[in-house]
């Protein structure tokens, strides 16, 4: 799927696909068409760095934390779909960045492995001990990913002309992540928020209630 978007829309094969890379509205709904050609469910955990509960929180704010605690949010998510969809075991990569430090994200990851009390991962399905690392033009999936993350972002972040663009996940909402009916507890997780972002942002964030 990702070549036939980059062939479609004239990129170098060899080049990653970055989702702020592609500046046309048309060129965007397009890639969200071709994302739900793939039989894939999309989970995404959304933090703000400036809200009041991660500034507030003891050490979050700190270097790495708060992208390690978001990874751990992830890893939940990733390990109930697993567990509750066939079971089986999934298997991780994360995208090679020149500053971060795998060594701790391992070390990280077993800390959490046994932590006293236990956290919510369901270690049994998820391969944490052999995580990948690649750049983003070694991944197809990595890729995709970002395309996912991107609409998201599109949905959230303002312009600096203040506008932001929901279209974009919207088209994909039918594939986020989604447990009895409850997506923001699952595919669309809110680090910062105590229960569904809904009572903190459906008046800045209509879209929330068509999602």
């Amino acid at each position: 799927m990702i070549p036939r978007i980059k062939s479609k829309l004239g990129r170098d094969p060899k080049t990653p696909l970055h989702w702020s890379h592609v500046r046309s509205h048309d060129k965007r709904l397009y890639i969200c068409a071709e994302l739900l050609t793939e039989q894939w469910v999309f989970s995404c955990v959304i933090s703000d760095k400036k809200h009041p509960t991660v500034q507030k929180a003891n050490g979050l704010p700190e270097k790495w934390n708060l992208y390690f605690y978001s990874t751990r949010l992830l890893l939940e998510r990733i390990s109930w779909y697993v567990r509750d969809n066939g079971g089986g075991m999934a298997h991780l990569t994360f995208e090679k960045r020149t500053n971060m430090d795998y060594d701790a994200m391992n070390s990280y990851l077993r800390r959490l492995y046994g932590w006293i009390p236990p956290t919510q991962v369901s270690w049994s399905h998820i391969d944490w001990k052999r995580f990948h690392i690649l750049p983003k033009e070694k991944s197809r999936l990595l890729q995709a990913a970002d395309q996912v993350c991107g609409a998201v972002s599109d949905a959230l972040e303002y312009t600096r002309l203040g506008n932001n663009e929901p279209r974009y996940v919207l088209e994909l909402k039918e594939r986020f992540y989604r447990r009895n009916g409850n997506l923001f507890s699952y595919g669309l997780k809110f680090l910062h928020c105590k229960g569904s972002p809904l009572r903190e942002y459906a008046a800045e964030y209509p879209w929330l209630k068509t999602i």
